[in-house]
């Protein structure tokens, strides 16, 4: 199968129970969204515990560029690159401005097939609210990293992390959804998607419930 014909699809943290997609939690009660943060952190720490190896066993990707342009060698996904999403906030469940992570899941030998170029090389992500309150009901919404398309935000997973073909260290890119300033003791069906990328294997939904 070539690999333009691989469906990319994406996932999510946290996600502390596999059997249900709700993410709920009191927001004055540190036991009932502790587990959702620890979630989290245990998902990057596979990212900070290959930060710390030596450089020179990874590609140098500053200012957009990889350098050896080689795919035996990755690109190191650091973290601060998601904004306020991060451990020292508890991923903003404390203050009700909670995260969800998402990743494209990986496949071998994939490549993003980019649809519209004067829209950037890279897979876009939006996410949006499929009930009656739509994204009203849950404020704004944050991506990070963010792009701006024609007055519109993304998030955006950099193409530099693909394709992937089991090398070492390997990490695959993130995105960082935050919920700002959502309405709490409403239950919210959120679905995110990729954007601007052919093949893919359709959104991820969860829920949001903060009382």
């Amino acid at each position: 199968m070539g690999v333009l014909l691989l469906s990319s699809g994406l996932s999510y943290r946290p996600n502390v129970n596999f059997l249900t997609s709700l993410i709920a939690y009191r927001a004055a009660d540190p036991q009932s969204f502790m587990p959702y943060v620890q979630n989290i952190r245990t998902f990057m720490y596979f990212y900070e515990e290959v930060n710390i190896r030596p450089q020179d066993s990874f590609a140098s990707c500053e200012e957009n560029m990889k350098t050896p342009d080689v795919p035996d060698l990755v690109c190191k996904f650091f973290p601060m690159v998601l904004g306020p999403c991060v451990k020292e906030n508890n991923y903003g469940y404390d203050r009700n401005e909670p995260c969800v992570i998402l990743k494209i899941n990986r496949i071998y030998g994939w490549v993003p097939d980019i649809v519209n170029k004067t829209m950037g090389q890279n897979p876009l992500l939006t996410c949006q609210g499929m009930n009656s309150l739509g994204n009203e009901g849950f404020g704004r919404i944050r991506y990070f990293p963010n792009v701006t398309i024609d007055g519109k935000v993304y998030g955006y997973f950099n193409n530099l992390y693909f394709p992937y073909i089991i090398q070492f260290a390997y990490r695959s890119p993130l995105v960082a959804v935050q919920f700002v300033n959502i309405t709490r003791h409403s239950l919210f069906m959120i679905s995110c998607s990729l954007l601007n990328v052919r093949q893919t294997a359709g959104p991820v939904n969860f829920e949001l419930l903060i009382d």
